[in-house]
């Protein structure tokens, strides 16, 4: 079995990559999509200050790729991690493929410095039980650290459970002291030193399984780049903020991921609350808010894809009020690297 690098530049071994991470998500998730051509193509070309990404594939001599994996190498902080995506393609495990593609990346991250490998598994909850990971990450040398859930919004929400959260949002402790705005990224230039700093809070904040975990550093080229790959992905972003009204300041924030080429479905990510805000609902407030941009801007979305850790507590109470459902069990798997 060989497990070699994959050439950015080349478009047929990208195109390859992909079809094979495609095949083991279908199998997993038909009904969602995951990472296409185009992501896979940014991933590998991104050319930033902030990360890279690496991509590997397996095959036997002179063979078709039989599975892969991908990098990602943060460059300004966290520097001790790599997080890591491994997949092997339906008709070709149990051959030790993907422990081949494991151990190169194993050797990769630690000739550059990395001492562990990162990895969330994410499973349908009727298949998570005796799901292949649970024996593959132990005898891989991975360790379960933190457990959580996928969750699925169907949407529009019920007009009865929105006119509800509305009400709560509006009844909310110094409700009057704060307002929500929405727009479309990039950010606007004004807001860019409070959104870094939301970044921030939100880098330590969000369970992640990961214990050296560290503050990530933001800054408006960091922003920049990530606007970059985004484009260079096809992907949108919507945004929502809280305004604290008496000082300017925002003080909270979510964002919503949406790609024109899969109109059906998007993906809820970054949600956080500065800490001296928290209590007045504010998390509730902009994701509401989000959904309304979201049916002005992608009108077509009808599954909102999102997932917590078991100890967010927080989060998980207001996506149970606004109706996410459970859908996978998932597992941060951490491999602690052993120096060379």
């Amino acid at each position: 079995m060989e497990v070699r690098r994959i050439d950015p530049s080349d478009d047929d071994a990208l195109a390859e990559w992909s079809c094979i991470l495609e095949a083991s998500d279908k199998e997993l998730w038909p009904e969602l999509t995951g990472f296409e051509l185009a992501d896979i193509r940014a991933f590998a070309r991104f050319e930033g200050t902030s990360r890279r990404w690496e991509l590997l594939a397996a095959a036997e001599p002179g063979g078709p790729m039989l599975g892969v994996g991908m990098l990602e190498f943060p460059e300004r902080d966290n520097l001790h991690a790599a997080e890591i995506v491994v997949a092997v393609h339906p008709r070709h495990r149990r051959r030790g493929v993907g422990t081949a593609i494991v151990e190169r990346m194993a050797e990769v991250a630690r000739a550059d410095g990395r001492r562990t490998l990162n990895i969330i598994v994410d499973v349908p909850v009727a298949a998570a039980a005796d799901h292949p990971s649970v024996y593959f990450g132990p005898r891989t040398g991975f360790e379960s650290t933190l457990p959580g859930h996928s969750r699925h919004l169907r949407v529009p929400m019920d007009s009865q459970r929105l006119a509800q959260l509305r009400a709560v949002v509006a009844t909310a402790r110094d409700a009057s002291a704060y307002r929500v705005l929405t727009f479309e990224t990039p950010w606007p230039r004004a807001f860019v030193p409070d959104h870094c700093a939301l970044l921030q809070v939100m880098s330590t904040d969000e369970p992640a399984g990961d214990g050296e975990r560290e503050a990530e550093e933001w800054d408006e080229e960091r922003l920049r780049e990530n606007d970059e790959l985004l484009a260079a992905r096809g992907v949108r972003k919507l945004a929502a903020v809280a305004q604290h009204v008496e000082s300017g300041r925002l003080v909270a924030m979510t964002e919503i991921l949406v790609a024109d080429n899969v109109p059906q479905q998007a993906w809820q990510m970054i949600t956080v609350v500065h800490h001296d805000h928290r209590g007045h609902r504010l998390g509730l407030a902009v994701k509401l808010a989000n959904l309304e941009l979201l049916a002005e801007r992608a009108p077509e979305v009808e599954l909102i894809v999102t997932g917590n850790a078991s100890v967010n507590a927080p989060m998980i109470a207001v996506n149970d009020m606004m109706g996410f459902e459970i859908a996978g069990q998932g597992t941060f798997w951490q491999k602690h690297l052993v120096p060379a």
